[in-house]
């Protein structure tokens, strides 16, 4: 039976200073996107096509959002329901 993934706590985000390395290479080309665009809503296609990930699955944005998420807290990575996601500041 498979082990389950670790949370990170918040406590760890907070003390890690550099939360970004434990990126994997996707999900750092998917930050760079949205740091880049910080404050503005980025669809899936949009996200993929300019993170150079479009010819993966339609899901796999959300999968990497996830391992964003963890590494630099969920807060800061919003969700807009039926348009995208956005970098909070």
């Amino acid at each position: 039976m498979a082990r389950p993934a670790p949370v990170s706590s918040p406590e760890r985000r907070q003390t890690d200073p550099h939360p970004l390395e434990h990126l994997t290479p996707q999900e750092r080309a998917v930050y760079q996107v949205l740091e880049t665009n910080a404050g503005r809503v980025l669809s899936r296609a949009e996200l993929a096509r300019r993170a150079g990930i479009a010819d993966l699955s339609a899901r796999r944005c959300d999968s990497l959002i996830v391992g964003i998420r963890r590494s630099i807290g969920a807060d800061r990575v919003r969700t807009v329901r039926r348009r995208g996601w956005m970098l909070v500041a």
